[in-house]
C-alpha cells in the first residue's frame, strides 16, 4: 500500500497502538531526515502489525503531539477487529503527525525549492521543517529579497504547508507554480524543480507501494482460527524484535511486559510520575519507579525481563503499587523537609533514595519514626556525597536492602541499621572520616548547605544558582602559580545565580563582591579581608575548613562517625 493509504487506515483507527508500546520520542530532525528519505524514494523499512479480535488494551495514534506523556486507553470489549502495530510505531507516528497534525503545535512545511543535486548523499536534499505560519510568511518574504543574489550551490527557498498542497487540486497546484514564479522571478532550472517537487510529493506518498511495507500477523484469517497467535506469542515476537537492535532499553521493555499483563499501569504510573514532577524538582521517570518497585516487592533491584514472565511477580507488583507510591511521595517530602535537598542533582542521583524508600514503605503511614529522622537525615547525606550507587547500583542496592534493611525489618525492628549502612559506605568507598574530601564530592550540596539555598527549580530560569569561581579561574590560570586542584576546589566555590554569574566576567574578588552585602558573604563564609591574589592559598585551606565545620554542624555529624564495625 502507498503510505496515504497506510495513513488512512490510522486516521480511521483500523491501526492502532497496543498499550505495550513506549510514547513517541522522535525529534524534529529525524522527522524530517525520513521524509527526505521519503522523497529520494528510498525504503523505509516495514512496520509490523498483528491483526485480532482480542479484548486487549490500546490506544489511537495521536495526530496532535504537544509532548504529553498520558494516554487514553481503550479495550477492544466489543472484539472488533484491530491492528495493532509491534514494530514501527516510530516511523509511522512521526509520518501521521507530519502528514495529518502538528509537532508542538507547528504544522509541516516544504521547501519546494530544494532538491538540489549535491555530492554529500548524507546531507539532506529536500527540506521540511515544522514552524508557525508567521514564521513561514516571514522566512518567504526574506527568501524572495535575496533570491536573485543567491550565489553558485546555495539552495533557493520558498515553504508551502504540505497540508495545503494536499488539498490542493490540479488547477490549484498549477496556479500555486505560477505565483511562485513570478513572485521570485524563478530562473529556468529553479521553476522546473519546482514543478517536479511538488508533483514527486505526491507521487512517493499516494502512489508508490514499495516505500514503507507493511506486514500483518494473521492477516484475514478468521476470527475463531485456531492459528491465531495470542497475547504471549505477541509479547515474545514484541521482545524479540525490540532486544535484537536498540530500539527500546531494558525498562521500556519492562514497562511493556508490565503494561500487557496489568493494564492499569499505563495510564497509572505516568500520571504518578507526571504528579510528582509537578510539585517537586527531582524528574522521576518510569524506570525509577518501577526499579522501586522491584525493590519494595523483594523481586531485588535488578531490570530483569525475565521476573515479568511469572504471573506471581507482577501480581507482587500491582499489588505494592500503591503503597510504593505513598513510600515514593513520602520520601520525597522528607529530602526536601528534613535534608535541605531540592532537587536530584543535590542528591546525587536519583538511585541514592530507594533503600530510604524501602525503609519508609515498611514504616506506619509511611512516615520516618521521630527516632531515625536523624540517622535517615545522614544515611541521604553520605549517599549523596559518595555517590555509592553511582557504580555497582544494583549489587550495592540489594546488599543494604536484602541484608540490612530487610533483615531488621522482619526482626520486628522500627532502627534503621545505621551503623551497618556507614560501615558498608566506608568499605565501598574507603572513607574514614567526613572531611575535605568528602564534601568536595557533591560541591553543589555542600554549597547549597553552607548558602541555605534549596535549589528547587526557580520560576525564573536566571534566578537559578549556579557553582562559580570566587577568584576567577582564567585569572588564576594566566599567572601560573597554582595547579587546577588548587583552582577549582571547594574553597574557592560559591553560589549565586545563573544572571549574575553571566555578567562577572574576570572581575577582580575585591570589585566584584564590593556589592555583596556582609550578610550574603558571612553565609557564604566568605572572608573579605582574604580577598586578594597574594592570599589566595590561605584563604582556600581556611574556607575549605570553615565550610567542612558548618556542614559538620548542620548535620550534626561527629568526628567519629566512620569508627565503626566492619563491614
Amino acid at each position: 500500500m502507498s503510505i496515504i493509504s497506510i495513513l488512512n487506515q490510522v486516521e480511521s483507527k483500523e491501526i492502532v497502538l497496543p498499550a505495550i508500546q513506549r510514547d513517541f520520542v522522535w525529534d524534529e530532525n529525524r522527522i524530517t531526515k525520513l521524509l527526505d528519505s521519503i522523497m529520494r524514494g528510498y525504503p523505509i523499512g516495514i512496520a509490523l502489525l498483528w491483526e485480532t479480535y482480542n479484548d486487549i488494551q490500546y490506544r489511537n495514534f495521536d495526530k496532535i503531539n504537544s509532548g504529553s506523556k498520558i494516554h487514553s486507553f481503550k479495550d477492544n470489549t466489543k472484539k472488533n477487529k484491530l491492528k495493532l502495530v509491534l514494530d514501527g510505531q516510530q516511523r509511522l507516528s512521526s509520518l501521521y503527525i507530519a502528514l495529518y497534525g502538528s509537532l508542538n503545535n507547528k504544522n509541516l512545511y516544504f521547501n519546494v525549492l530544494s532538491g538540489v543535486e549535491t555530492e554529500d548523499f548524507s546531507e539532506e536534499k529536500y527540506y521540511f521543517f515544522f514552524g508557525s505560519s508567521r514564521e513561514v510568511q516571514d522566512w518567504n518574504l526574506e527568501a524572495i529579497e535575496q533570491y536573485q543574489k543567491l550565489e553558485i550551490g546555495q539552495v533557493p527557498e520558498y515553504y508551502i504547508s504540505v497540508n495545503d498542497l494536499f488539498l490542493m487540486s490540479a488547477k490549484d497546484k498549477q496556479k500555486e507554480r505560477e505565483s511562485i514564479t513570478k513572485i521570485t522571478n524563478l530562473k529556468d532550472d529553479d521553476r522546473l524543480r519546482l514543478e517536479v517537487n511538488i508533483s514527486l510529493l505526491d507521487e512517493v506518498l499516494t502512489k508508490k507501494e514499495d516505500i514503507l511495507r507493511m506486514t500483518v500477523i494473521d492477516e484475514n484469517l478468521p476470527q475463531g482460527s485456531c492459528d491465531r497467535k495470542n497475547e504471549s506469542d505477541i509479547l515474545e515476537i514484541f521482545v524479540r524484535i525490540n532486544t535484537e537492535g536498540v530500539s527500546l532499553n531494558r525498562s521500556d521493555l519492562i514497562f511493556s511486559m508490565l503494561k500487557l499483563n496489568w493494564k492499569e499501569s499505563a495510564v497509572n504510573l505516568p500520571d504518578f510520575v507526571e504528579k510528582i514532577n509537578s510539585r517537586a524538582s527531582f524528574h522521576i521517570d518510569n524506570d525509577f519507579v518501577i526499579r522501586t518497585l522491584f525493590v519494595v516487592s523483594d523481586l531485588g533491584s535488578k531490570f530483569d525481563i525475565n521476573i515479568l514472565r511469572k504471573q506471581k511477580n507482577v501480581e507482587a507488583i500491582k499489588n505494592n503499587y500503591e503503597k510504593c507510591c505513598s513510600a515514593i511521595a513520602s520520601t520525597i517530602d522528607f529530602v526536601q523537609r528534613e535534608c535541605f535537598i531540592g532537587n536530584s542533582k543535590m542528591l546525587g542521583g536519583l538511585l541514592n533514595l530507594i533503600p530510604i524508600i524501602y525503609y519508609v514503605y515498611h514504616m506506619k503511614g509511611f512516615q520516618v519514626p521521630n527516632s531515625e529522622i536523624e540517622k535517615v537525615r545522614k544515611s541521604i547525606m553520605f549517599f549523596a556525597y559518595t555517590r555509592c550507587f553511582s557504580r555497582y547500583a544494583d549489587s550495592r542496592i540489594g546488599r543494604i536492602v536484602k541484608n540490612e534493611l530487610k533483615a531488621a525489618i522482619d526482626s520486628g525492628s522500627k532502627e534503621l541499621p545505621y551503623s551497618k549502612i556507614i560501615a558498608l559506605l566506608k568499605y565501598w568507598e574507603n572513607i574514614e572520616s567526613f572531611n575535605e574530601r568528602l564534601i568536595s564530592n557533591n560541591v553543589l550540596l555542600s554549597l547549597c548547605l553552607v548558602q541555605g539555598i534549596s535549589n528547587s527549580e526557580t520560576i525564573y530560569k536566571n534566578n537559578s544558582p549556579e557553582i562559580d569561581h570566587i577568584f576567577p579561574k582564567s585569572k588564576l590560570q594566566e599567572s601560573g602559580k597554582y595547579e587546577e586542584s588548587e583552582i577549582n576546589t571547594i574553597g574557592n566555590y560559591w553560589l549565586l545565580s545563573k544572571n549574575k554569574n553571566q555578567n562577572k566576567s574576570n572581575k577582580h574578588p575585591n570589585e566584584y563582591f564590593a556589592d555583596v552585602p556582609d550578610t550574603e558573604m558571612n553565609k557564604a563564609h566568605i572572608d573579605r579581608s582574604m580577598l586578594k591574589y597574594p592570599h589566595y592559598r590561605a584563604f582556600i585551606n581556611e574556607r575549605e575548613m570553615v565550610l567542612l565545620t558548618a556542614i559538620k554542624k548542620k548535620l550534626n555529624i561527629k568526628d567519629d562517625e566512620f569508627i565503626l564495625e566492619k563491614a
